[in-house]
């Protein structure tokens, strides 16, 4: 036979490999990747070192029936339903399935951890279940005794830094599928490749990148990104409706093929640099073991083998690992959820999946990707997911649902669970206790109050409560003796019956016990002298309290507002600026006569309640910014959201520096 007629027979056999998937069955298969660090100092921790890796696996091997060796080295663990493996830089992976249920998923990885933790705590090891190291770079992490994964450093390494971060410093979580035929396999790769971008976005979980804190959303698809683009990504051609098997055998037979199996070099391993599996193997027929070795060289967002691997999520915690399996599941084995995500993505090109990992690298929840925010389509998913999960499975996916429901990802709250926080100011004999006004999402169905309120005021030495809500005269005194301070948060619109008004179109839902409370709690902690603080409708609570009223919706009463004062995401951005008054008590709070400020707000100030004056207007369209009330020791309002700025803005940090102060003196006066 020829070279040509070797090539035929092995693209034939790839295909037969495909075909091979093909049944009716609805498995998962599961694969998550554990960074493991020293804990105390959060070092990584290398294969040989002692109680590295290759102890860890030692000490796991009576679990599993067989071990894996390279040489002398032990590098995997196997049983029936679980393989247990090292990536490049010792990130220990178990792979696992098929299951049925996500159930069975979770039986079987609590198993693998009753093994491994009772180890990882006699080594003094843990694993933090981040999408990338966040103790080192991935230049200076030792690569495992393995030969494949020397060949690939090699060459990776040699076209972009970003593979040698892809192999060392990542951790990922990977789903797969299984499908019924062809047509059924390519739809659900097409599909998978396009909301992989979303799926990247929902289960972002690398908030450390090369030892620092990120520069971009999505590290994982920003590495990838940053890689050569002929095996990463969007597969070639795979989103044109007539991609087929055959295709994809084109695609993985053309690509360089680094190394191949060969029992009779260096580590059963042969390096083979940039010829292409075709190239490599135009003399002969390839094995079935060279055919999966071959397809295991490629890393786009979905994979093909003999089943559709799904994989832009990051390694997560457990919790998040079962419910973006339940997310997998829901979608891709529901024919009517994989009909509605063909009939609104079927315009999306390659382009168009390259352009939206760029928005969202550059804006998270704040970006636009196919023609809508990233927040319709990831609501999207949710509802199609919930509306297709079996009852015994609902509550695994609550913890992703409910990320997605309030705009954030495990990356962004990483860096807040991790602040140090010295909870008392120096100086000061007791921390004050700031009480916060909490919000309703729905009356009735719980508070909620964003941790922005909360860790900004732990940060500059409080200790904030948050309230529970009522009017009632009795309580709110008792509220009043209890607290140094107050603290009102944003929320939704106050019913203008509460400052002598009819509602307008553009006003939204209010909370009438949320409004009937701090009309009751701001005059009587005014009365006794206690500080309050009051951001975005808290300013305005402060000005309805004490008789003002507010312009309804801004852009009705003023068509010539210069300013959109509903600003996207990231929020810890400033929108615009504000002049701040000379020698008010707003101006001595954040040490500043002009600042830049986040805006989300469709109401302001309009006629000031009795005794306030303006501390701050926006220059370009005069919207009241912040009022204060000269009369008290300190009552100041914002209409920004210092909140999701003290952690980079200086002055939003003093400003709740300022409110705890103020605070430490009430305390001081009781």
């Amino acid at each position: 036979m020829d070279k040509t007629a070797f090539n035929v027979l092995n693209r034939k056999h790839l295909i037969a490999l495909f075909k091979s998937g093909d049944k009716r069955s609805r498995a998962l298969g599961f694969e998550l990747e554990h960074i493991l660090l020293h804990k105390g100092t959060n070092a990584p921790v290398s294969y040989d070192e002692p109680g590295g890796v290759h102890d860890v696996l030692e000490r796991l091997a009576p679990y599993y029936e067989h071990r894996h060796y390279e040489g002398d080295n032990i590098i995997g663990l196997s049983r029936e339903g679980a393989v247990i493996s090292i990536e490049p830089a010792a990130q220990l992976e178990i792979s696992a399935g098929p299951f049925r249920k996500v159930q069975e998923i979770e039986e079987a990885y609590l198993k693998f951890r009753s093994e491994l933790d009772p180890i990882l705590e006699e080594f003094g090891l843990e694993t933090p279940m981040l999408g990338y190291n966040p103790s080192a770079c991935a230049k200076d992490l030792k690569l495992v005794p393995k030969y494949r994964y020397e060949c690939m450093t090699r060459f990776l390494g040699a076209q972009a830094y970003d593979g040698i971060c892809m192999m060392r410093g990542t951790g990922s979580l990977q789903i797969s599928i299984d499908y019924r035929d062809e047509q059924d396999a390519l739809r659900k790769l097409r599909i998978a490749e396009i909301i992989a971008p979303i799926l990247a976005l929902i289960c972002d979980n690398s908030p450390i990148f090369e030892g620092e804190e990120r520069k971009v959303n999505i590290v994982r698809t920003a590495i990838w990104s940053g890689m050569k683009q002929d095996r990463v990504g969007t597969i070639p051609g795979s989103l044109a409706p007539d991609f087929s098997f055959a295709d994809y055998a084109d695609y993985i037979l053309t690509r360089e093929a680094v190394l191949v199996p060969d029992e009779n070099a260096e580590g059963g391993w042969r390096y083979v640099a940039n010829q292409t599996f075709d190239e490599v193997y135009a003399d002969r027929e390839m094995t079935r073991a060279e055919l999966e070795h071959a397809l295991s060289m490629v890393w786009p967002d979905a994979r093909l083998k003999n089943f559709v691997e799904i994989r832009p999520s990051d390694a997560m915690p457990f919790e998040y690992c079962l419910a973006y399996a339940v997310l997998i599941s829901a979608l891709f084995y529901s024919d009517r959820n994989l009909g509605v995500l063909e009939s609104l993505l079927a315009s999306v090109g390659e382009d168009e999946v390259r352009a939206a990992k760029e928005a969202l690298m550059e804006k998270g929840y704040g970006a636009q990707i196919y023609g809508r925010p990233v927040d319709f389509w990831a609501d999207m998913l949710m509802v199609l997911a919930s509306g297709s999960i079996e009852l015994d499975e609902w509550i695994y996916l609550e913890p992703l649902s409910s990320m997605v429901r309030y705009r954030f990802t495990l990356a962004e709250i990483w860096p807040r669970m991790m602040e140090k926080r010295t909870m008392m100011p120096a100086g000061s004999p007791a921390a004050p206790v700031i009480g916060v006004v909490p919000r309703y999402d729905f009356e009735w169905t719980g508070l909620a109050i964003s941790d922005g309120y909360l860790s900004g005021l732990l940060e500059t030495g409080a200790v904030p409560i948050v309230l529970p809500t009522t009017s009632d005269p009795a309580h709110i005194k008792r509220l009043v003796a209890a607290c140094d301070g107050f603290l009102i948060p944003g929320g939704q619109d106050i019913d203008p019956t509460w400052y002598g008004a009819q509602r307008k179109p553009g006003t939204h839902r209010s909370a009438s016990a949320r409004d009937a409370m701090e009309q009751a709690l701001v005059k009587a902690a005014i009365a006794a002298d206690k500080p309050i603080l009051g951001i975005c409708r808290g300013m305005q609570s402060l000005n309805v309290a004490l008789g003002g009223t507010l312009h309804q919706d801004i852009r009705a009463d003023h068509e010539e507002l210069a300013l959109q004062h509903v600003q996207g995401r990231p929020f810890d951005m400033p929108a615009h600026m504000v002049d701040v008054v000379e020698d008010s008590l707003l101006a001595s709070c954040v040490g500043a006569t002009r600042l830049g400020v986040n805006t989300i707000h469709h109401q302001s100030v309009d006629k000031l309640g009795e005794g306030l004056v303006v501390s701050a207007v926006s220059p370009d369209d005069g919207v009241i910014e912040g009022i204060e009330l000269p009369s008290a020791s300190f009552v100041v309002g914002v209409q920004w959201h210092p909140e999701h700025m003290w952690r980079t803005r200086p002055h939003s940090k003093r400003l709740f520096k300022a409110l705890v102060d103020a605070a430490i003196a009430a305390h001081e006066r009781k």
